[in-house]
């Protein structure tokens, strides 16, 4: 059967007809509907709150309109949007609070420099800590306003601590003016909404599922290995799953709604992601043509009624519409029953071993398939939806705040570059005084920590930084060329403008801010500082571009140093993070939904870092290896999922359960043992260079036990 025909016979049927539906309408696209295109529209609402922002700007009077700018470029980032009025109130709390911090430490402490940079450093990093800290920080946009208009005083206020009320005055209002612009044009403006976004975004992943199991169900009625194309939908479906995880970060950081219910979307992820596993489970094992065509009927219309209730699930729903109904539970009830009846006939007992797990080990992947749409269903019906009443909000399983390690460095990192950036304006007085602090702060906070989600971390950071500063020489020689053109205040307003939509449409579909990304937004601001609507001296422009690259170098130095963020380590953390939820899942702790939502969340963002690795000696087939081996613990996650799910059916008393129940228990001791043991080798220091890898003769015989008792304890439990 081809994998078109097992398509349509099995199910991904709503998938490929919105494929069918934009294939025949993609010829017109561009021109009939070019506003309906997300980078457009991104462009455009990009350049208007810009222009908004420098306009409020220049008709208040203030001196250096392209903070404003800035703060737009920073708080777009997160186009989403949310709870306006309580947003409003948290990013002028959070621009005054920065304000008044930067007026004290410059207006009390500026004569005694340590007292003054140690303040100023705890400050910054602070402010950066609870900017990332995800999710316990309530408001981290207020808190990124916070630093930010602390270090915007800080910066002119040492050059002339006489006017550091005025110079607060103006920074503040400048600040608040962005975060105004960014926040009026994102909600009034084709406004976005983390929510419907989310459950589109989950509803794509469905249908990539549902593609998924109509693949591996066909190979597995067949006894034949899936086809090619399987490994392409993994890359459809790992890119969808970072689009969600993304989507679950922003949404939390921008309304309060969606944070709300943060369990809820955390509970679908985990929700997809088993589903995902547990179809890739279908044909790992090839049955007995014997045992198959004793119960083909039935799988037939399990199949069927699988693929209907993927169809159900990710078809849209109107507000109030409550799902369909779906043949799933009666077609397994009916399969279940005919596994029973051949069982009781002796058909097992007079099978291998081997065909017996392989057999047990596809019903298994059914049942959890069933038991997941169930859920699935569920979960669907439990999300909000605009335009209807709130569902009932889950419980938070990590409600009580926890320290964050991984931004604690950042955020010293972040206070660090930003103090030794003052220190020089106070001891040396460099060119371009007025960005170098900002760049140190910028690049540290917004691009290195968000590697796991697309962004590029510590890697290559002086070969960038090189290409930067050649990159920006030429563009600082470009703007000498076309500084005559540009002194009008229309042509300056209309460059701008398309310079911000060109980065807006750039930009609208990546994930993650990028090394490049930051180096846009940073070159706006010192465009738009330099004001080209009146004539500039040659000499401004030289010294604006040595204080950008002065910033660059320190971020550089500073990020590269101390605790670099890069792919190798991201992948390591991630993967020991892996075995300790794993670890803890079997241990049976309380936070079962949180250890769930991490152990669906860490192998895509160590598949994500290993992809990026730039090192000796990794090669691409080391890649691969890498990929295979995330892919196993993916893999394994699932399984220990269903494991523990099901560990209510094995009786605690003293009958005939009992020798069950101990072999369940000294099993999972003994995968606990061995999670532990793959903790502490990766942990241990490397032996003549390498890396010391797990290894052992028991490991396999344990996991070929565990998957047995996984797949077969329903078939062996006491009736």
């Amino acid at each position: 059967m081809t994998r078109l025909q097992a398509l349509n016979k099995y199910g991904a049927r709503s998938s490929f007809a919105g494929l069918s539906a934009k294939s025949r309408r993609s010829w017109y696209w561009p021109l009939q509907d070019a506003l309906g295109d997300l980078r457009v529209r991104s462009g455009i609402k990009l350049g208007l709150a810009a222009l908004l922002a420098l306009y409020c700007a220049e008709a208040l009077r203030l001196d250096h309109p392209n903070w404003a700018v800035l703060t737009v470029l920073s708080m777009m980032s997160a186009p989403y949007a949310g709870s306006v009025a309580l947003i409003a109130i948290m990013q002028v709390a959070g621009a005054v609070a920065g304000a008044v911090i930067g007026i004290w430490l410059v207006g009390d402490y500026a004569s005694t420099p340590v007292i003054f940079l140690t303040l100023f450093f705890f400050v910054v990093a602070f402010a950066a800590y609870k900017y990332g800290q995800f999710p316990s920080s309530q408001f981290p946009l207020a808190y990124f306003l916070v630093g930010l208009s602390t270090i915007s005083v800080t910066t002119y206020g040492v050059a002339d601590p006489a006017q550091v009320w005025q110079t607060g005055l103006c920074r503040g209002l400048e600040i608040l003016d962005g975060a105004m612009s960014a926040l009026l044009v994102t909600t009034l403006l084709w406004p976005r909404y983390a929510q419907k976004e989310f459950l589109e975004a989950g509803r794509s992943a469905l249908n990539t599922i549902s593609e998924l199991f109509a693949m591996h169900m066909d190979a597995y009625l067949r006894r034949k290995e899936a086809p090619v194309e399987v490994e392409q939908i993994h890359r459809a479906f790992a890119e969808r799953l970072s689009v969600l995880k993304n989507l679950l970060q922003a949404g939390s950081r921008e309304s309060t709604s969606f944070r709300a219910r943060l369990a809820n979307y955390d509970a679908l992820l985990a929700s997809l992601t088993h589903l995902f596993h547990l179809a890739l489970d279908l044909s790992r094992g090839k049955v007995e043509t014997s045992i198959l065509s004793r119960i083909e009927p039935q799988l037939e219309a399990l199949a069927a009624a699988i693929s209907e209730e993927f169809d159900i699930l990710a078809e849209p729903h109107r507000p109030g519409e409550k799902l369909r109904t779906s043949r799933l539970n009666e077609a397994f009830a009916a399969l279940e029953e005919k596994v029973s009846e051949i069982r009781d006939q002796g058909v097992f007992s007079s099978t291998a071993v081997q065909t017996n797990l392989a057999f047990y080990g596809g019903f298994a992947a059914l049942r959890s398939l069933r038991d997941e749409l169930n859920n699935m269903r569920n979960l669907a019906q439990s999300l909000p939806r605009r335009g209807q009443a709130a569902p009932e909000v889950k419980p938070r399983s990590d409600f009580l705040p926890a320290i964050d390690w991984f931004w604690v460095k950042i955020g010293i990192k972040a206070g660090l570059a930003a103090a030794i950036a003052i220190l020089l304006l106070m001891w040396i007085d460099p060119p371009g005084p007025g960005s170098i602090p900002l760049v140190a702060f910028f690049l540290i906070v917004l691009g290195r920590p968000f590697l796991r989600a697309g962004g590029t971390g510590d890697l290559r950071s002086f070969q960038n930084s090189f290409l930067a500063a050649l990159g920006s020489a030429g563009c600082a020689g470009l703007l000498i060329l076309t500084t005559p053109f540009l002194a009008n205040y229309f042509v300056m307003n209309l460059a701008l403008f398309l310079v911000l939509f060109v980065f807006g449409f750039l930009t609208a579909r990546r994930v993650g801010v990028t090394f490049w990304i930051q180096i846009g937004m940073l070159a706006i601001f010192i465009f738009v500082g330099l004001n080209p609507q009146q004539p500039i001296a040659t000499q401004t422009i030289i010294d604006a571009y040595v204080g950008f690259i002065v910033g660059v170098a320190i971020a550089t130095v500073v990020g590269r140093l101390i605790w670099p963020v890069l792919p190798q380590m991201v992948m390591r953390d991630n993967l020991l993070a892996l075995f300790a939820n794993i670890k803890a899942l079997l241990d049976g702790d309380s936070h079962g939904e949180k250890i769930q939502t991490q152990l669906a969340i860490l192998p895509l963002e160590a598949l994500h870092a290993s992809r990026q690795i730039r090192i000796a000696g990794c090669t691409k087939q080391e890649k691969a290896r890498l990929g295979a081996l995330i892919g196993a613990l993916q893999t394994l996650a699932t399984r220990t999922r269903v494991l523990v799910s099901r560990k209510h059916i094995l009786p605690e008393k003293q009958n005939e359960g009992q020798v069950k129940y101990q072999s369940f228990r000294d099993l999972t001791y003994a995968l606990i043992l061995i999670i532990s043991i793959c903790c502490a080798r990766s942990q241990s220091p490397r032996t003549s260079g390498k890396p010391r890898a797990f290894s052992g003769s028991r490991g396999p015989a344990y996991v070929v036990l565990w998957i047995k008792y996984a797949y077969a304890s329903e078939f062996d439990s006491p009736r």
